[in-house]
């Protein structure tokens, strides 16, 4: 392939002249542009589902009992997951799953072909639980415990943990541009339950399978029997997070507690006095108790809070959405969506927390 001249249209697909596009790009190519891009597409995607059908996918995670009787580290993975399995496998009213209708009203705005063969691939993706089986660098091999299907994973050294050889890995795997990924995130249980979670799951699976499903239709339709196997009993955790800080204020529930924890750990330090927690947390609360908020992720409500702390002060203390989103590890579209919400929420008592915040 010769050079490609600055005014062509670019050879990625977009539909923008080269010179606009990748050429102006140092290391980016259009594989690497398509697999940003589509990283980026699975935030929007479950953005839109926990927003345009909050409460469907909320009663469809809140009728699994089973999470009644999790903590709250073990809750947050099953919810996570069960969201997921929601967005692409259980059809709405109309008959049309999340991602369906989605791809349905958004489809047209992905112009990069490349990109929309990733986004359209999802729509064979089935959750899986994975045996770690070998690793070389960074590209982990893995045998699906319930279809024995063999693929490869390339993992970010950089960014993650690698998990040891036998342990047992839950999430969606997906293909972006080369390589094979996780759709968002995945679980990782100890190496020493292994054999016991596998006769766990594969009780339940054995039992699909006399009854005429296929393994992959088993995954795809009783997922949620896979993760009380998984995750029911309480010996012994899956990998998670630090533990938040016990508060004296009652929350209605474990996501907004943990989201209070994130509020405190983000604005502790230099940037804000110590004495300007409490009135953020207040707000925080007020917000939650008119608002009961749906939150997938506390780090997000957790950034929206301190922009609107900043941008409510009378101190005229400012910082942008975009280091916000550097700082609590989201996007700076969802920081502006959860902001927009608590500003609305709140605006009949903007100039109270304003005072109290420079009180």
């Amino acid at each position: 392939m010769g050079k490609v001249k600055r005014n062509a249209p670019c050879p990625c697909g977009s539909g923008k002249k080269y010179k606009k596009c990748c050429g102006n790009k140092v290391v980016d190519f259009p594989t690497e542009l398509a697999a940003k891009e589509a990283k980026q597409i699975q935030e929007d995607l479950v953005e839109y589902a926990f927003t345009v059908h909050r409460e469907s996918i909320s009663g469809f995670i809140n009728q699994h009992d089973f999470l009644s009787t999790m903590d709250r580290q073990t809750k947050d993975i099953s919810v996570f997951n069960l969201g997921i399995w929601g967005i692409f496998f259980h059809p709405l009213a109309g008959g049309k799953t999340i991602f369906e209708e989605y791809l349905q009203k958004k489809g047209d705005s992905i112009t990069r072909p490349k990109t929309r063969e990733i986004v359209e691939s999802w729509k064979s993706m089935t959750p899986a639980l994975l045996l770690l089986k070998d690793m070389k660098e960074a590209v982990i091999h893995f045998e699906d415990v319930i279809t024995k299907k063999q693929f490869d994973v390339e993992m970010d050294v950089t960014s993650q943990d690698l998990p040891p050889v036998g342990s047992l890995i839950l999430g969606y795997p997906i293909h972006e541009a080369e390589k094979a990924e996780f759709f968002m995130q995945f679980t990782i249980f100890p190496v020493k339950r292994t054999e016991e979670l596998i006769s766990k799951v594969k009780t339940y699976a054995d039992a699909a399978v006399k009854n005429g499903k296929t393994p992959e239709d088993f995954m795809k339709q009783e997922f949620n029997n896979v993760l009380f196997a998984l995750l029911a009993e309480k010996d012994e955790q899956p990998q998670q997070a630090e533990p938040v800080q016990e508060s004296s204020v009652e929350w209605a529930n474990d996501m907004e507690k943990e989201t209070a924890a994130a509020i405190e750990k983000g604005m502790s330090g230099d940037e804000y006095p110590n004495e300007l927690i409490p009135a953020v947390i207040d707000i925080w609360k007020s917000f939650c108790e008119k608002k009961s908020p749906v939150i997938r992720k506390p780090e997000a409500f957790a950034a929206a809070v301190e922009y609107y702390v900043n941008a409510i002060s009378l101190n005229g203390a400012t910082v942008s959405q975009a280091k916000l989103a550097k700082k609590y590890g989201v996007s700076a579209s969802t920081i502006s969506s959860r902001y927009k919400e608590i500003e609305s929420t709140l605006q009949d008592e903007a100039d109270r927390f304003a005072q109290s915040l420079t009180s």
